[in-house]
């Protein structure tokens, strides 16, 4: 018998979701799916709105790209870039699965691995951000809001 049979809960017991007012999001996305099958409907505003679509998702994912080798979210962003194209396109399905699949593997084969490799992977990850950092403010220079430190003149940015 199931523990949260009707019979089992307090007198006056209500699920989570009727003690809380309806969610506020849940009118905003219904109106937008209406809103987006009125669009598709037309064959001429299909094509448009899946070419914005897609030209927005490209952006995103150029501008995720772009950031990729600084510290930050540059993969996340490229993520968020393949959501928006993946919402139009099954090409983009197929691929952000791929990219779920494959990170889902890696992290599970890292956290498998002994504490000194994870550890040598943290610390390549961390030089190679390191490097980049280094090359880009070598590109184009310390800003002047940063103060005179001795360790800019031996890292050579100065």
């Amino acid at each position: 018998m199931n523990a949260d049979h009707p019979r089992d809960r307090p007198k006056g017991w209500l699920p989570r979701h009727h003690r809380q007012a309806p969610r506020p999001w849940r009118k905003l996305r219904l109106g937008f799916l209406r809103w987006r099958r009125t669009v598709l409907a037309n064959a001429h505003t299909a094509r448009i709105y899946r070419s914005v679509v897609g030209g927005l998702g490209t952006l995103i994912v150029l501008i995720g790209l772009s950031l990729v080798p600084l510290p930050g979210p540059g993969w996340l962003i490229v993520i968020i870039g393949l959501f928006v194209i993946s919402s139009e396109f099954q090409w983009a399905q197929r691929l952000l699965h791929f990219v779920r699949v494959n990170v889902e593997r890696w992290t599970q084969w890292v956290m498998a691995q002994r504490l000194w490799v994870r550890w040598t992977i943290a610390a390549v990850t961390a030089a190679f951000v390191a490097l980049i950092v280094w090359c880009a403010l070598k590109l184009i220079g310390l800003p002047d809001w940063v103060p005179d430190l001795a360790i800019f003149e031996l890292l050579t940015l100065r």
